[in-house]
């Protein structure tokens, strides 16, 4: 048992290193006051997170799932050590009298890059819809869900899979090991017509690098590691975001 988790420690420190991290938040919005939320979000992102050396916030209107219709918003970092200081208390005290009233901060939680899982194709460009998927995995079952993850992005890559699939694994506020996948697609047609068209021919470079039929045997075995899969959509709020 010691010597698991001294490696999970060993894992965390490496993946860290050079990653990007993000402190991401539900912010719970009665509807009444989601255009006026909004809005005050523009404007304090406009005041204080758009210039070059400011700190960077994205947010997302969550479209389906029990957190419809409110918003998730990201700080971003390249590391853990960069959330110290990085909103001024002007800033803090702004972003209160602003949206205080307006909504409730729910599951605050840090997540970190896994680039050896994640696939990010050359040239590419923000787009703003995302298909979300959060996996609750198993004690001692993370190898093969992480097989899968690793060996799906190389597929990706080898294929030509033309958008980013971001996979982010919880670091704190987090009941047990927890991980984000997220599709990036322009919108939902085309969410549709690339997992319609396009991903069959990942599938086929899966199988093609690793053996016929692996990716049936190791999509079988990502399902028993995992406890819980909960998916939602989401769409990026360029105007509520730093550029």
């Amino acid at each position: 048992m010691k010597k698991l988790f001294l490696l999970s420690i060993l894992l965390l420190i490496t993946n860290l290193a050079g990653a990007q991290v993000i402190q991401a938040r539900v912010l719970d919005i009665e509807p009444m006051n989601l255009e006026k939320m909004k809005s005050a979000v523009a404007e304090k992102t406009k005041l204080y997170n758009s210039k070059e050396g400011s700190t960077r916030f994205s947010t997302f209107e969550i479209l389906s799932g029990p957190n419809a219709n409110n918003l998730w918003r990201v700080q971003h970092g390249e590391e853990i050590g960069d959330f110290d200081s990085s909103v001024s208390k002007e800033e803090l005290d702004y972003w209160w009298k602003t949206t205080g009233k307006l909504h409730t901060p729910l599951a605050n939680r840090f997540w970190y890059l896994n680039k050896d899982a994640s696939y990010i194709p050359d040239g590419y460009k923000r787009l703003n819809h995302r298909r979300v998927i959060i996996y609750k995995l198993i004690p001692g079952k993370e190898k093969d869900f992480w097989r899968y993850r690793t060996r799906l992005s190389v597929a990706m890559k080898q294929a030509g899979w033309k958008n980013r699939v971001g996979v982010m694994s919880c670091m704190s506020g987090c009941n047990g090991s927890w991980v984000m996948v997220r599709y990036h697609h322009k919108d939902l047609a085309s969410m549709q017509d690339e997992n319609s068209n396009m991903f069959s021919k990942v599938v086929d470079k899966y199988n093609e690098l690793y053996g016929k039929e692996t990716y049936d045997d190791d999509y079988l075995n990502i399902g028993l590691s995992v406890s819980e899969n909960i998916s939602h959509f989401q769409k990026l709020l360029p105007e509520l975001s730093s550029r």
